[in-house]
Formats: structure tokens, sequence, C-alpha cells
């Protein structure tokens, strides 16, 4: 574009187009537009690489630093690996050894309680052996009649508790019955209903009223909002009329102005047009005389008869006489 594209085209132009020796004002501002638009693009470009690159390099960056993380992590891992291995180990061996030792010692202590036992069985052996006389009996059994008699006033005892737990507890549900059916009886019954129909009616009313009540209130609410809704609708519809009245009282008188214009600009036209018709009649008359007075007589020649500029200084040159131009007829 520019310049360039000026001469490009004259020179593509065909002979007899006219060719343009200039630039216009248009073509040397488009020219300047296109080199700061192909300006803006380079810098967009640069701008664009350089962040490619940017990216790219943070890209690489990444990807080392992972790389690096990644090995680290791997050795880490090993050597993690390694020492849980090696403690591993050593617990093994740390618990071989506590077992063996526990061991050692269940068997020392299973040894020992059998020497215990057989040591006390010994023992009780040997007491039986010399304790089997007559007196010796006669106390077991006077022992053994005591822990019955011991035993039979406790089984009384707990027998006459329980009788008297279980009297207690009959008493006391034979009470709970007796309040369950003196409170449950017909006259307390019908009482009850009977208050409880008298509380439902006295609710029942009250709802009732306060329906009503609302019913009225609702009413009234609607009849004034319908009224104002009525009075907003009017004066709307009023407003609306007289809008629509204004506009067309101003699209009138618009469509008067613009045929009063209309028929003022034609008649001016049509005074315009006499105008240069008038003064065209004026230059053609003009023209006429002029013509008319450039024939000279045969005394006022000065050429030979004959010749060809006898008569060719004394025309007028009637190319000079064109019709006036509209903008010369308008100054005029």
């Amino acid at each position: 574009m520019g310049s360039s594209d000026t001469a490009a085209k004259k020179e593509d132009g065909s002979p007899g187009s006219p060719q343009k020796e200039f630039t216009t004002k248009a073509e040397y501002n488009r020219w300047l537009v296109s080199q700061e638009k192909w300006q803006t693009a380079e810098e967009m470009r640069s701008q664009g690489k350089a962040g490619e690159e940017i990216i790219k390099e943070r890209q690489r960056r990444h990807t080392s630093q992972g790389l690096a993380r990644q090995q680290a992590a791997a050795v880490q891992m090993k050597k993690a690996s390694e020492s849980l291995e090696a403690h591993r180990e050593v617990n093994l061996t740390l618990g071989r050894a506590v077992y063996e030792e526990v061991a050692g010692w269940r068997v020392g202590a299973k040894a020992t309680k059998d020497d215990w036992a057989s040591y006390g069985k010994n023992i009780k052996e040997a007491q039986i052996k010399n304790n089997a006389t007559k007196a010796s009996v006669a106390a077991l059994n006077e022992n053994k009649k005591a822990q019955a008699a011991a035993t039979r006033k406790d089984d009384e005892e707990k027998a006459a508790a329980r009788t008297k737990q279980k009297d207690e507890f009959q008493r006391k549900a034979r009470e709970q019955a007796e309040k369950v059916r003196s409170e449950t009886s017909d006259d307390v019954t019908d009482s009850a209903k009977r208050i409880f129909y008298e509380q439902r009616l006295k609710s029942a009313q009250e709802t009732k009223a306060d329906a009503a009540k609302w019913a009225k209130d609702r009413k009234e609410e609607h009849a004034s909002f319908q009224e104002a809704q009525n009075k907003r609708r009017v004066k709307s519809k009023t407003a609306r009329d007289l809008a629509g009245k204004s506009r067309k009282t101003l699209l009138t008188s618009r469509a008067e102005e613009a045929a009063q214009m209309r028929v003022q600009k034609q008649k001016l036209a049509e005074e315009h047009k006499q105008r240069l018709q008038l003064e065209y009649q004026n230059r053609a008359a003009t023209v006429k005389g002029v013509i008319a007075n450039s024939f000279l007589s045969p005394e006022q020649q000065t050429g030979e008869p004959g010749s060809p500029t006898a008569l060719s200084n004394s025309f007028y040159s009637l190319t000079n006489i064109r019709p006036p131009s509209p903008e010369r007829a308008n100054a005029e």
C-alpha cells in the first residue's frame, strides 16, 4: 500500500487511463496505518516468540527439577528400605533371643509348679493318714452339720425375703391398678370427654370468628386495592391519551412544516431554473451579436481576396464562449 501501490497501479494501468502523478492525503494516511499495523504485528510476533521461549525454558526447568527430585526420591526410598530391612533384622534377632529366654522361663515355671503340686499332694496324703481317728471323724461330721444348718438358715431367710418382696410387688400392682381404675372410671372419662369437647368447640368458634374477620379484612383490602388500581389505570390511560394526542399534534405540525418546506424548495428550484434559462438566453443573444459583428466589409479587409488568412484574424474564438457552470450561475 502507499506510494509503492500507487506506482504499481500506474504501471499496470491501461494506456488510455489517466496516470496519477501524486499521492492523496487519504492514501498517505492509509499507508501510515498499514505501516503502524505492520510494526504492531511484528512486535506481537516478537513478543509471542519471546513468550514461547520463556514457556519452553520454564518447562525445561520444571522437567529437570522433576527428574532431579524423582532421582532424589528414588535414592531416599532405597536408603529407607535398606534402613528398614536392617531394623527388621535387628528386631528379629532381639525377638528370637527374648522368645528363647521366655520359653526357658515358662519351662522353669512349669517345672516349679509341678514340684509344688507334688509337694502339696504329698502333704495332704500325709495329713489324711495322720488324722484317720474317731475324734477327727466326729469333729468333721459336726462341722458339716453346722455348715448345713447355716446353709439351711440362709435359704430360709432368702425364701422369707423373696416372699416379702413378692408381696410388696403385688401390693404395689394392686395400688396401681386401683389408681388406674379410679382414674379411668365412667364419670371421669365422661367429664374428660365433655371438657375436651368444650375446648374443641371453643377453639372452633374462635377459629370461625377469626376466619370471618380475616375474610372481611381481605375483602376490604381487595376492594381498596382494586379502587387504587382503577384510579392508577384511569390516570395511566389519561396520560397515554394525552401523550397520543400530543404525538399526533406534533406529527401533524411536522407534516405541515415538511409540506411547506417541499413547496418552498420546489418554488426555489423553479426560480433557479428560470434564472438559468434567462441567463442562457442573454448569453446566446450576446454570442449571436458577436458572431454577426465579426464579419468585415471588403474595404476593411487587409488581406488579398481568396487568401486563407484574409478573414482568419477577424473572427472571435467561439471556443471561448461556453455555457455558465452551476457554481458560476449560483455565484452570479
